[in-house]
């Protein structure tokens, strides 16, 4: 096993795991067919809101191949009814608050279209529907709410000091108000949530597609099946995207386990495309009431706003996350002297709400830069250059905001220059003269933020461990398609001055790992790769100690350099194969107890061209211009951001989960209603790389993951309203389809 002298932190190395994804042999949940297998099928209500639920399966378990059919009642008789919520809401205990949780299958009442009524095991998939079929179900129809301007607050809580906003407003020259919504919309992962449960021996396995095996353990272990936690076994097979959709607790997770211990059977539930759009948990849906106060300078002096978001028909597992994750992030980057926010979470009949791709911070930045647009073109001045005179300059750092967020060394004119510059923002007026001829509308914006990067609630170690053929890195963090298997393994091998190829890779095994909560909050490299490093680190203490045995020197007196170790000043030496072999149960640990939280920033800027006749919108071009501090692998960096500016964008221009008013039906079911970005949508983006290395963690990383998803939303919105602007049209809520803003132009036009 022979070193290196090449660093790999910085390259751009190959992502090890491709390979499998492309070539088809990867293992996701729905590969997987353990012997005995049964199907599992969740019979869904297909009322939005009803009472008296009463259902007969009696025609139905009679039937061929149904080997169980589960209701309410019988759950209740083992003690399982309801999902556990993770947290309260914030100024809340759970002793305080009158929680709704998403029952696992519902008894009574059903909340919302997809609300989970049933489950039938049989020994086909089909064989389960077809007793599906056979149920006979009653309901009484009651009337629903699906719209949360409508909806009645199940908590609310508040943040800032509403005496001094009070004081700002009184003294301001001017006071601007608007109302912004930000979409419902799902995650859409590539694969859909799927798991298959085991029972033998008193013990449950789950293998389930998720990032996070160890919160969901604890939650089945502790507070549904109250077993000792080594008794619930969570394991995540290659998992194609989560984007926090997959967090937490779902009752199909649930159901099989259940059902697998009642029939002695490995029981599998994989849904069609269709049932997880109704029936997993969305995202966003939140309402904005923003106000701010504006001195004679024309600098925002406060801040003050009502959040109301849409919880859906229950509190699901994960659902209290976005409440204030990100909060702070309404005040921006800019020298808000004070600020004020009250935020609501309603109920209404539709699927619950919980984490996706920034949690949060997506719906606060986009109020936030939307809101600063808004203004800037009601006092008549130029939007970049109202930031430039809002924002806080690098020479006020440390800078702590209203709300609680801390900058520090963060250079936000450096970025916002930056991106300005990779997107040639200067010849834009040429640019858009040149569209008008063609009686086309050429607009331009930015998004300019920080993240508040809240960390993780417990460390998340990791072990390094020889197995007689490779050395394994063992973490406690869960990819689902970040790329951990190579920048985990650059870290590993760059210390160790180790061949990538000699180390192995496991995670998402609470019987291999179930210590740390998986990954979230973009605290991966920073907390996991952090602790990466220090086992390695560990490690070469423990090899020094090793090879001074087999030297027959001691421990001081051995160096490590280039993967040798040797006596100083002489050649005698040993490497790692000679370490691993006079110590063959090699294991050690590492585990970065910083609490990861780190605020990394960035600018987005975005060109749009929207066709006046039609509505139809293009984009020109995008450039990101990132700080997340040190970078470990340029191209996985940049793809993470590709893809984040994906999501956002896709959010903003064409997604929505869409209800029927009336009837609280699901109008967007499936692909041919719900619209995603394509390729061929986006353009190639310029990203640029501004890294202020964090102070914080052995790395100097900061997190990346969710970054330009959280940027993308309002760089674009912005750009497409820039566009529209010369028509007077100065606000539209998204997502920007061509019909809406073809709608808007002959509005204006009229």
């Amino acid at each position: 096993m022979t070193g290196r002298t090449r660093s790999l932190i910085g390259q751009s190395v190959l992502r090890r795991e491709d390979f499998r994804f492309v070539s088809g042999i990867g293992e996701f949940v729905d590969d997987l067919a353990p012997t005995g297998m049964l199907h599992g099928f969740t019979v869904r209500s297909s009322w939005s809101h009803g009472k008296n639920l009463r259902i007969d399966a009696d025609k139905a378990r009679r039937m061929a191949g149904v080997h169980l059919i589960l209701t309410a009642d019988e759950l209740v008789q083992a003690d399982i009814t309801h999902v556990p919520v993770d947290l309260p809401p914030p100024g809340h205990s759970f002793e305080t608050w009158s929680a709704s949780p998403q029952p696992v299958l519902a008894r009574d009442q059903v909340r919302y279209v997809g609300d989970a009524i049933a489950f039938v095991v049989a020994e086909t998939i089909n064989a389960a529907r077809d007793a599906a079929e056979a149920l006979k179900i009653q309901l009484t129809e009651i009337e629903s709410v699906t719209d949360l301007n409508f909806a009645k607050a199940d908590f609310s809580y508040e943040e800032g000091d509403s005496q001094a906003v009070t004081a700002a407003m009184n003294a301001a020259a001017s006071i601007f108000s608007a109302t912004i919504a930000v979409n419902r919309i799902d995650a859409f992962p590539l694969e859909p949530r799927g798991c298959i449960g085991t029972f033998s021996n008193g013990q449950f396995t789950l293998h389930v597609s998720t990032q996070r095996v160890q919160i969901i353990q604890r939650a089945l272990a502790d507070r549904v099946f109250k077993v000792p936690r080594e008794r619930m076994r969570v394991v995540a097979p290659d998992t194609g995207g989560g984007f926090g959709q997959k967090n937490g607790l779902y009752p199909e997770y649930v159901l099989c386990l259940e059902a697998a211990r009642r029939l002695g059977r490995p029981v599998k539930w994989f849904p069609e495309r269709s049932e997880t759009l109704s029936a997993g948990c969305h995202a966003r849906d939140n309402v904005f009431s923003v106000s701010a106060a504006i001195d004679a300078s024309g600098r925002m002096t406060a801040i003050d706003a009502v959040r109301r978001m849409n919880m859906g028909g229950y509190a699901s597992s994960r659902s209290m996350v976005p409440v204030q994750n990100g909060l702070s992030h309404l005040t921006g980057v800019y020298g808000i002297q004070a600020a004020h926010v009250r935020v609501e979470g309603v109920l209404t009949n539709t699927a619950p709400t919980c984490s996706y791709r920034g949690a949060g911070r997506p719906e606060n930045v986009y109020a936030c830069e939307r809101f600063v647009d808004m203004i800037a073109r009601q006092i008549g001045q130029d939007p970049i250059a109202f930031r430039r005179d809002n924002l806080v300059p690098r020479a006020q750092m440390p800078w702590t905001s209203p709300l609680g967020t801390r900058f520090a060394e963060h250079d936000f004119e450096l970025l916002l220059n930056s991106a300005l510059e990779n997107i040639n923002h200067a010849g834009f007026a040429a640019r858009r003269a040149l569209s008008a001829r063609s009686k086309r509308l050429r607009g331009f914006g930015v998004c300019l933020f920080a993240e508040d990067l809240h960390g993780s609630p417990e460390p998340i170690k990791a072990r390094l461990e020889w197995t007689g053929a490779q050395l394994d890195v063992v973490v406690g963090t869960g990819s689902a398609g970040h790329g951990h298997e190579t920048t985990f393994l650059q870290v590993a091998a760059d210390t160790l001055a180790m061949p990538m190829e000699r180390l192995g890779f496991r995670q998402s095994d609470t019987a291999r790992m179930a210590e740390g909560v998986g990954t979230a909050a973009s605290w991966s490299m920073t907390l996991g790769g952090s602790s990466v490093k220090l086992a390695a680190e560990a490690a070469i203490e423990r090899g020094r100690d090793v090879a001074g045995r087999l030297l027959e020197a001691s421990s001081p007196d051995i160096v490590f350099h280039d993967g040798i170790f040797r006596i100083t000043g002489t050649d005698r030496s040993v490497t790692w194969d000679q370490v691993f072999a006079a110590q063959p149960d090699f294991r050690i640990d590492g585990c970065f107890n910083g609490p990861g939280q780190n605020v990394p920033a960035a600018c987005h800027a975005c060109e749009v061209e929207v066709d006046q006749e039609t509505g139809a919108c293009k984009i020109l071009a995008y450039a990101i211009a990132q700080d997340s501090g040190n970078v470990i692998n340029p191209k996985i960096f940049e793809g993470q951001l590709h893809g984040g500016m994906a999501q956002g964008i896709g959010q903003t221009w064409f997604e929505q989960i869409v209800y029927d008013p009336a009837s609280g039906q699901l109008l967007t079911g499936s692909l041919t209603d719900y619209a995603v970005p394509r390729a061929s949508d986006l353009t190639p983006i310029c990203t640029s790389v501004r890294p202020t290395p964090a102070s914080d963690n052995p790395l100097g990383v900061k997190g990346v993951g969710e970054a330009a998803a959280t940027g993308a939303p309002a760089a674009f919105a912005n750009a497409v309203l820039d566009a529209l602007c010369p028509l007077g049209i100065t606000h539209i809520e998204p997502p920007f389809t061509a019909e809406k803003l073809w709608q808007a132009i002959e509005r204006a036009m009229a």
